[in-house]
């Protein structure tokens, strides 16, 4: 039992990290593009803590023991809804920036294209390799858990 939460934990923590490092990367790039020269330690809080749902749907729609049984599509829409309200009450609880405004119209857009873009990236990923990197760690974690 320890050992499955060490590992689950291990994997929860590297899979955050990554989406709490791309939350910075988009940050700086896109705030950098609208004039933003500084980030806020207030900023890197709220991006943590939206690295840790965004990590939470990971794992509850994608994991290898998936708890959710839709199909591909489904799972991209309620995902899609999911997140999209998120950033929406966050962005008005944190005051981001106002509904309506040019600011508004532009971060839609922004997420648009980000979510679609990672939709292709995971696409490619999965028809140009095949899953065979997926498939050879399966394979690998079967014979280390055999041992």
């Amino acid at each position: 039992m320890w050992k499955k939460i060490m590992e689950f934990t291990l994997g929860f923590k590297t899979m955050m990290g990554l989406f709490f490092s791309a939350g910075i990367i988009i940050y700086v790039v896109f705030g950098f593009i609208l004039g933003v020269r500084e980030i806020s330690f207030e900023m890197i809080v709220q991006i943590f803590f939206l690295s840790i749902f965004v990590t939470g749907l990971q794992y509850l729609f994608w994991d290898e023991e998936n708890k959710v049984k839709m199909s591909v599509i489904g799972k991209l829409f309620v995902q899609y809804l999911l997140l999209g309200a998120v950033l929406f009450g966050m962005s008005q609880l944190f005051d981001w920036f106002e509904v309506g405004t040019k600011t508004f119209y532009n971060m839609l857009i922004l997420y648009h294209v980000i979510y679609l873009g990672g939709i292709f990236g995971f696409s490619i990923y999965f028809k140009v390799l095949g899953m065979r990197f997926n498939q050879k760690m399966i394979h690998y974690r079967e014979q280390k858990q055999g041992r």
